[in-house]
Parts: structure tokens; sequence; C-alpha cells
């Protein structure tokens, strides 16, 4: 028994060594090499959205159909809780709480390591759209908006800030 051991171990070793290298295939390359695709690009025919570049906190940002919002955060971005803040207007002046509005926080430059995932904004009883994100760390950050109407987006746009 003490014979079979012996030789037993290194074989199912190399068994286990060489099984992640059969998975990245000739080259070593991982992932990228399966695929022949990037990996950081959506899968299928599935196209990450667009989210164009809204103007500064506390500017008019117009919607269709003549209705607008204005965005803005709690306080100054700092490290630790913020709360986004959305107020959206009909194209007569009067706030509009008809709509649902999604959000996402993170780091442009750390995809995937900060990222809030897309949450539901809260409807405070003033009419307007809360979100709370937490800054975790200084650097490039992005806040990204969506807009649905009835189910249907009707808007997407980003703001990026500095902590």
């Amino acid at each position: 028994m003490l014979h079979m051991k012996k030789y037993l171990f290194p074989v199912l070793l190399s068994a286990v060594i060489s099984l992640p290298l059969s998975v990245y295939g000739e080259g070593h390359q991982g992932p990228k090499a399966m695929s022949g695709k990037d990996p950081s690009t959506s899968s299928g025919t599935e196209q990450k959205p667009d989210y164009p570049l809204m103007p500064e906190p506390g500017k008019k940002v117009q919607l269709a159909g003549g209705s607008y919002f204005i965005y803005n955060f709690d306080k100054k971005p700092k490290l630790g809780p913020v709360i986004i803040k959305v107020e959206i207007y009909n194209s007569e002046g009067k706030k509009d709480t008809s709509m649902e509005i999604k959000g996402d926080a993170g780091m442009p430059s750390m995809r995937g390591a900060h990222e809030t995932g897309e949450r539901s904004f809260k409807l405070s009883r003033n009419g307007v759209y809360l979100l709370p994100i937490d800054i975790v760390m200084p650097g490039d950050w992005e806040i990204r908006l969506t807009f649905l109407k009835k189910g249907k987006v009707i808007f997407r746009g980003s703001h990026q800030f500095d902590i």
C-alpha cells in the first residue's frame, strides 16, 4: 500500500497541474484565445448601452417631449456614502414622478472592481428620486443613469467626477 501511495501522488499532482493548461488551448493565452474575442466586450449579440456625458450637476438635462430633469448630490462627493438626487419636471414645469430611474456607480479605470451594480432609485415623499452610493477610494468615478417610462428606456447618461 505504501508503495502505491508513493507513485499515485505524483501522477495525481501532474494531472491537477496540467488540467488548467488544457483549458487555454494552444499558446496558453487564456480565455481570450478560447473565444477569439476580447473578454471585456459583451458576449453574443448583446451590446453594452451607451451613456453619453450629461451636463454638470444642478443643470437641466432634456428628456423627450419637453420634460427635463436636474440631478445633484446631497453633498460634494467624497469618501463614504453620497446620495444622488434626481428631480424630473414635465413640459409645464411640474414635478413628474411617473418614471423609473436606475443608477450605477463605479470607477471607469477599474471596471468591475468597485461597481455598485444597477439599482433602482427610491422616490421620496417630496417627489425626489434618491440613490445612495458608497465612494470607497480616491480616484475617477462615474455615475450612470437610466430613465424608464412604462418599462421602456427613454434616456441614458453619465457624469464623471474625481475624489
